[in-house]
Formats: structure tokens, C-alpha cells, sequence
């Protein structure tokens, strides 16, 4: 899958991340990024909205699971805890970086033989200075 179908993807089933204005801007082994502008996305004192961020998070690491399985089945979140460390006052951008091989090949072994597998995934909001603003962990459920 390439960053535009991935994007489109996510337009058309998660209709806030269009809403969002939300771009796919990397895709690759070794991360994905997510930009979303600061204008639909921002709160009272003109920083970004926490459910904005929250959310940007939540499909990074959505995307990098969906990546890692192929495109093939489905992905839900469990759960997930959010720490967030600066406000953002610019476009938000989003990471979710390759995790581990070892325990990547361990989630696709266990999906490949009982279709359900579940797997920790961990993505950042970074400033354009590469500060980190923002941090999720995330729980998520291949099925």
C-alpha cells in the first residue's frame, strides 16, 4: 500500500481524519507520518484541540499496524494512554515508528494462526524544532 491509498483509506472509513484535514505524508519501513493543518484542528487560545492530537496519534499508530499486516483485516483499539507535554501551535504531525522486528514477527505469527493478535504501539506529536509534544501508547487489536 502507498501513502495516497493509504490516505484515501483512511478519508473514506474514518470520516474525522478527512474532516481533520489529515495527510499521509510518510510511509516506509521505517516510520509513518501524519500531518494534520492547525486551522480545523485548533481550540479556544488558537493551540491545537487535545482531542485533535489525541486523535492524529491514534491513526498513526493505526496506519503502522494496518501496514504491518498487509492491509488484510481489521484494526481496533483496546486502549490507550496520552501524555501531553507542550501545546502545539503549528501543523501537527504525527509518528508512529517501526517497532521492534522481533516483536513485530511475534504479532504476525500469532495473527496468522488465530486471526486476533493484539500489539503496543507507541506514536509522537513532534514539533517542527523535533520536540516532542505529544506521546500515545496504544493498545491495538489486529483482527
Amino acid at each position: 500500500m502507498d501513502r495516497l491509498s493509504l490516505e484515501k483509506l483512511l478519508h473514506e472509513q474514518i470520516p474525522l481524519a478527512k474532516a481533520m484535514g489529515v495527510k499521509v505524508i510518510k510511509l516506509d519501513d521505517t516510520s509513518v507520518e501524519l500531518t494534520s493543518p492547525l486551522q480545523p484542528n485548533h481550540n479556544h487560545i488558537g493551540t491545537a484541540f487535545g482531542g485533535s492530537l489525541s486523535t492524529l496519534m491514534i491513526l498513526a499508530g493505526y496506519c503502522r499496524l494496518f501496514v504491518m499486516m498487509n492491509g488484510i483485516g481489521h484494526v481496533l483499539l483496546k486502549n490507550t494512554s496520552m501524555r501531553f507535554i507542550k501545546p502545539v501551535n503549528e501543523e501537527l504531525r504525527a509518528v508512529a515508528a517501526k517497532p521492534e522486528e522481533t516483536l513485530s514477527e511475534n504479532f504476525l505469527k500469532i495473527y496468522a494462526k488465530k486471526k486476533r493478535a493484539r500489539f503496543v504501539l507507541t506514536s509522537e506529536i513532534i514539533l517542527a524544532d523535533g520536540t516532542v509534544a505529544c506521546q500515545m501508547t496504544g493498545e491495538f487489536v489486529g483482527t
